[in-house]
């Protein structure tokens, strides 16, 4: 079952349709911040990701802003383009930019979204639940612990 409104509804075991006015901004904000916290993509994005000057390291691989990555093309400064092969290290993707004819600063454009890590994905439900709950209308609201632990873990190394 794909990540989306459905999954949650059947997920926090609601059986009507009267709160997806509701459910569907929290689905909006918990995704959002999702992918700004941590670069995960819940559903398919386009996104563009700027590398300023040639990687130091012997491989020439930038981490992708965003993941997972399903397709990425470059852009340099003479206005060469073409594709970037995806290197994949302990889940996360890099972009292997060990192109000869490089020019720096590169633009890279990266198709990214449609799976994401099933600890993400339990931490997004919860996420969401917090949101639908902080209405007002229920009495108890979930501590933000373990999204903030996920979101530090999944993320893009800054904490």
């Amino acid at each position: 079952m794909p990540l989306d409104i459905a999954k949650f509804r059947s997920w926090a075991r609601i059986p009507h349709t009267a709160d997806d006015p509701a459910i569907l901004i929290a689905w909006e904000a918990a995704v959002r911040e999702m992918e700004e916290r941590t670069g995960w993509c819940a559903e398919q994005v386009t996104r563009v990701q700027y590398v300023g000057t040639e990687p130091t390291n012997a491989k020439k691989l930038v981490l992708a802003s965003r993941q997972p990555v399903t397709a990425a093309t470059y852009s340099d400064d003479d206005g060469n383009t073409g594709s970037v092969s995806l290197v994949t290290i302990n889940g996360l993707q890099y972009l292997n930019l060990d192109i000869s004819t490089l020019v720096y600063p590169v633009t890279v454009t990266l198709t990214a979204g449609g799976a994401v890590n099933p600890l993400l994905e339990m931490a997004l439900l919860q996420r969401v639940t917090q949101h639908a709950q902080s209405r007002g209308d229920d009495t108890v609201s979930l501590p933000s612990d373990y999204w903030d632990r996920v979101s530090v873990m999944m993320g893009k190394g800054i904490g």
